[in-house]
C-alpha cells in the first residue's frame, strides 16, 4: 500500500462500532481508503456532482439503522435494472455504479491491480451490509464479486464481466495471494525438438580384424555384427569398405519407428555408461583388451558419421538415410502407441465384457433350452395321453351309438308290430261289427240280444287293452329317443 493509513485498523474501527445502536445514531467518519490506496473525504460520496458524474455514491456521512440494517427483501432484491447486453465495454464500464471503479483501475498498471496487499472495495455492495468491506488481493475481490448472490445478484455479474474483461485487456495475470510471479525461467521451446538420423542407426568401431595376404584389412561379418547385438533387435547391418580394405567402421541399421530409435538409443547408452561411446573412441581409444580381443565402440550415428561411411560407396550402394524430426518420429509415435495402448486396454476389457456376456447368455440360453427340451417332451406325452383319450372316448361313443340304434331299431320293430297287430284286431273288430249289423237285420231274439251285449262288452274291453298297449309303446320310444339325444 502506498497510504499511509492503516486500512485495517480503519476497517476494525469500523466494525468496533456498533451502527444499530441509538447511542452512535448521527457519527460520521472523515476519510476512506479507496482502492488504489489513496486516502479521500466521506463527503465526495454525497456529493450529487459526483453521482452525476459516476461515482459509487455510499451515503456513509451519516449512518442511521435503516441505511446498515435493511429488511431481508432489500438484501435479496436487485434494484439494478440496466440491459447492458448490447453495449460496448467501454460504455458499460460508464454505469454510475461502476464508473468511479473503473477510472481508478484505469491510472494503476498491471503489477500496481496485481499487488497481493492491495485492498479493494466492492462498488456493487453500496448501501449495503457489504458496504464497509475491503478484500485483499484481486483474487479474493474476484472471488466475492462472482459469488455475491443475495445483494443485486445482477449487477455483481454484469461487474464480474466487466472486471474479467478489462483485466484480461490490460494483460494481469491473477497470482495467489503470498506467491511471486515471473521470477523464473523455463525451458526454451525451440530446443524441445531436434533433428535425428532416420531409420535409427548405430555407428560401431573398431570392427577391423587383420590383413590378407594382399595387404587389405578384413573385419567382422554382418551376420556376425548383429549376432553380438541381437538383444537389441538390429534389422540389418553394414561395414564400410575402401581402397584398404575394411575401414573399421559398422553400422546397425533399426526398423523405422519409436521402437526402433528406442532400442538404437538402449544400444548407445550401453556402450556410453561402459566408457566405449563416441567421446572415448575420438579421445582415448583402447583398440584390444587384455585378452587380446578388439573392443568395439559404438555411438547414435550422425550426418558426419554416415558421409564418413559413404564416402567410398559409389552412387547407388550410398546408404540412404534423411534427417527427420526427432519429435515427429518418436515422440509423436510413443504418444500414439501409448493412446494405441489405452485404446487396446479399453477394447480388451470391453472384449472381456462381451466374453462374460456372452457367456453368462450362453448358460441362459443353455438353461432355456434344457427347460424347452423338457417342456417339448412333457407336450409330446400330454399329446400322446390326449391322443390316448381321444380314441378310447371314439371307441365308447361308437359303442354306445351301435347300441342306441339296436335299441331304436327294435323299439321301432316292436312298434311296427304292434301296429299290424292294432290294424289287424281293427279289421278282425270291423268285421265283426259288419256281421252284428247283417244280424240286427235279422229276427231278434232274446238270445240274440244277449249274445250281441256279451260280444259289445268284449269288443270295447279288447280296444281299451289294445289302446293302452299301444299308448305304453308310444311312451316308451319317446323316452329312449331322448336319452339317446343326450
Amino acid at each position: 500500500m502506498t497510504s499511509g493509513i492503516d486500512v485495517g485498523q480503519l476497517n476494525q474501527g469500523l466494525r468496533d462500532m456498533s451502527l444499530n445502536s441509538r447511542q452512535n445514531k448521527g457519527w460520521e467518519v472523515k476519510g476512506y481508503v479507496t482502492g488504489d490506496g489513496s486516502r479521500r473525504d466521506w463527503a465526495t460520496w454525497d456529493n450529487p456532482a459526483a453521482k452525476k458524474n459516476g461515482g459509487l455514491g455510499f451515503n456513509l456521512g451519516k449512518i442511521d439503522d435503516e441505511d446498515v440494517d435493511g429488511s431481508e427483501d432489500d438484501l435479496a432484491s436487485d434494484d439494478y435494472d440496466s440491459d447492458d447486453s448490447q453495449k460496448s465495454h467501454d460504455s458499460r464500464k460508464k454505469n454510475p455504479w461502476l464508473a468511479e471503479f473503473f477510472g481508478t483501475l484505469d491510472d494503476l498498471t498491471a503489477d500496481q491491480i496485481n499487488e497481493p496487499a492491495r485492498q479493494w472495495h466492492c462498488p456493487a455492495c453500496r448501501n449495503g451490509p457489504g458496504s464497509i468491506c475491503w478484500y485483499r488481493g484481486m483474487k479474493s475481490f474476484l472471488t466475492h464479486v462472482k459469488t455475491k448472490g443475495t445483494r443485486r445478484p445482477k449487477l455483481h455479474r454484469d461487474f464480474s464481466e466487466l472486471l474479467d474483461e478489462e483485466l484480461c485487456r490490460r494483460g494481469v495475470v491473477m497470482v495467489p495471494s503470498g506467491e511471486a510471479y515471473g521470477r523464473w525461467k523455463g525451458l526454451d521451446k525451440e530446443f524441445q525438438d531436434r533433428e535425428i538420423i532416420w531409420p535409427p542407426m548405430v555407428i560401431v568401431m573398431n570392427t577391423q580384424l587383420e590383413q590378407d595376404e594382399n595387404g587389405k584389412w578384413t573385419g567382422i561379418g554382418t551376420q556376425e555384427l548383429l549376432e553380438y547385438f541381437d538383444s537389441y533387435e538390429a534389422m540389418r547391418a553394414r561395414n564400410s569398405f575402401g581402397p584398404e580394405g575394411h575401414t573399421g567402421m559398422s553400422v546397425l541399421i533399426f526398423d523405422t519407428s519409436a521402437v526402433g530409435y528406442f532400442n538404437a538409443e538402449r544400444l548407445s547408452n550401453h556402450f556410453n555408461r561402459q566408457g566405449l561411446d563416441k567421446n572415448a573412441w575420438n579421445h582415448h581409444p583402447n583398440l584390444f583388451t587384455p585378452d587380446c580381443k578388439r573392443q568395439l565402440y559404438g555411438f547414435m550415428a550422425t550426418k558426419q558419421d554416415l558421409d564418413i561411411l559413404n564416402q567410398h560407396s559409389p552412387g547407388k550402394l550410398k546408404l540412404k538415410f534423411e534427417l527427420a524430426s526427432y519429435q515427429e518420429k518418436v515422440v509423436d509415435q510413443l504418444k500414439k502407441m501409448s493412446e494405441d495402448s489405452q485404446e487396446l486396454l479399453r477394447y480388451k476389457k470391453k472384449i472381456a465384457k462381451q466374453e462374460r456376456s456372452t457367456k453368462a447368455l450362453e448358460d441362459a440360453f443353455w438353461l432355456v433350452s434344457q427347460k424347452l427340451r423338457k417342456l417339448e417332451e412333457e407336450n409330446k406325452i400330454v399329446r400322446q395321453r390326449s391322443q390316448q383319450y381321444h380314441e378310447q372316448n371314439k371307441e365308447e361313443m361308437d359303442s354306445q351309438e351301435k347300441f342306441f340304434k339296436d335299441q331304436l331299431k327294435v323299439i321301432q320293430d316292436a312298434r311296427d308290430a304292434n301296429k299290424r297287430q292294432s290294424e289287424k284286431s281293427c279289421a278282425v273288430a270291423d268285421a265283426r261289427q259288419r256281421k252284428k249289423v247283417e244280424n240286427t237285420m235279422k229276427p231278434q231274439t232274446k238270445e240274440t240280444e244277449e249274445e250281441r251285449e256279451r260280444m259289445k262288452i268284449l269288443h270295447e274291453k279288447e280296444m281299451a287293452e289294445m289302446k293302452n298297449k299301444h299308448e305304453k309303446d308310444e311312451t316308451q320310444v319317446e323316452e329312449f329317443t331322448a336319452k339317446s339325444e343326450i
